[in-house]
């Protein structure tokens, strides 16, 4: 594998010397995968005509035929809407820029934060598009260190409605409290969530969002970053 520092004019597919130098790497290494990351930093406008444009100069960059290695192009997606949870092929929608970006590929996949926790290593992972085949299932995985696991108890029902005031209304101060016994206890977010969801009953991703320790609990609790262990201040 190989990995080069971030260019610092970005990744100027636009320049002759640039398309030279990257070429002779590729001659030299052979790679079966091409990873582009990010996208914004090739194509500079949102415009069809310079996605297009941005598509072809890759193209001539990397070789064809049937030893070509794959394209991966890491992009962006949009800011959300208030409340708006798009799934399946509507996560399309959510790519930033033209709709070139989602023409050209032959297969596109979006990952999702799981929930808002600023905590949060849980990633929603959707294939909304593939020209070969089945999109398949959804699904769930944990991000840790590098290392990716799958989530399988994950609460879909919470997900695919997303009001916050409703998930979370049977959990208030006193519950947190009660879960840290009055300031008593230090728990790490698995153990709080777990606790939480067995005193209220509510789902685990409301459990979740309510630990971010800058929001309406803000005046009580505390997170520690080295120990990743939470604490309740009476």
């Amino acid at each position: 594998m190989r990995i080069t520092p971030p260019p610092a004019y970005g990744l100027c597919f636009s320049k002759a010397e640039f398309r030279d130098q990257l070429k002779e790497q590729i001659d030299s290494f052979h790679p079966d995968v091409i990873a582009i990351d990010p996208w914004n930093a090739v194509a500079r406008d949102d415009k069809a005509k310079d996605y297009i444009e941005s598509f072809d100069l890759i193209r001539s960059v990397v070789p064809a035929g049937d030893d070509a290695p794959a394209i991966g192009i890491a992009a962006h997606t949009r800011k959300p809407a208030q409340g708006e949870r798009a799934s399946g092929r509507t996560l399309l929608n959510l790519l930033a820029g033209s709709y070139v970006l989602t023409s050209v590929p032959r297969s596109v996949w979006v990952l999702q934060h799981a929930s808002d926790d600023v905590h949060e290593n849980r990633v929603v992972v959707t294939c909304c598009k593939n020209n070969d085949g089945e999109l398949g299932p959804r699904s769930v995985w944990l991000r840790d260190n590098g290392l990716w696991s799958q989530v399988y108890d994950f609460d879909w029902e919470a997900w695919e409605n997303p009001d916050a005031s409703i998930k979370e209304k049977g959990i208030t101060e006193t519950a947190l409290a009660e879960v840290f016994d009055n300031g008593r206890l230090q728990l790490s977010s698995s153990d709080a969530v777990k606790a939480l969801m067995n005193l209220t009953g509510c789902k685990k991703s409301a459990c979740y969002n309510s630990l971010d320790h800058k929001g309406r609990f803000r005046d009580h609790l505390r997170y520690n970053p080295r120990t990743k262990i939470f604490a309740w201040t009476p």
